[in-house]
């Protein structure tokens, strides 16, 4: 009797060590945190007053491209165009990233590349100018 009293005991322990490991294997997910652009693109017309419609300031906006790039610039990690408000928001494992601009025409900013860190649960911002070179 004694003896499996010791091997139910063994059993039990195995089985309970080894459970609260698995457990803990399956629980793992990246951590994850965001990346909020703000993307300001101007002047958009020559002259002022500037009237331009809804549907030109979308294709405007969405022509540029914001490229995110693992920390060693080699792996590209995702492309975004900003919304007609210019916003971008990019969900991201927690890390450090580089941020450039897809060349367009003439366009410059001063902002971009820029190395930056996103920290799990929190949002990092981060504000890009463009000059587009219309005069």
């Amino acid at each position: 009797m004694k003896p499996r009293v010791a091997a139910a005991g063994v059993l039990l322990f195995i089985v309970f060590f080894t459970g609260g490991c698995l457990e803990q294997d399956v629980g793992t997910k990246p951590e994850i945190g965001n990346l909020a652009i703000n993307v300001t693109i101007g002047p958009l017309c020559p002259v002022e007053p500037c009237e331009i419609s809804e549907a030109q300031k979308e294709n405007i906006y969405s022509a540029r491209t914001v490229r995110i790039y693992t920390e060693d610039g080699k792996r590209l990690v995702g492309e975004f165009s900003p919304d007609p408000e210019g916003r971008i928001i990019a969900e991201l494992e927690a890390g450090t990233y580089i941020v450039a601009m897809k060349p367009l025409g003439i366009d410059s900013t001063s902002d971009l590349p820029v190395e930056l860190r996103v920290l799990s649960g929190e949002t990092t911002y981060l504000n890009i100018s463009i000059d587009t070179g219309i005069r």
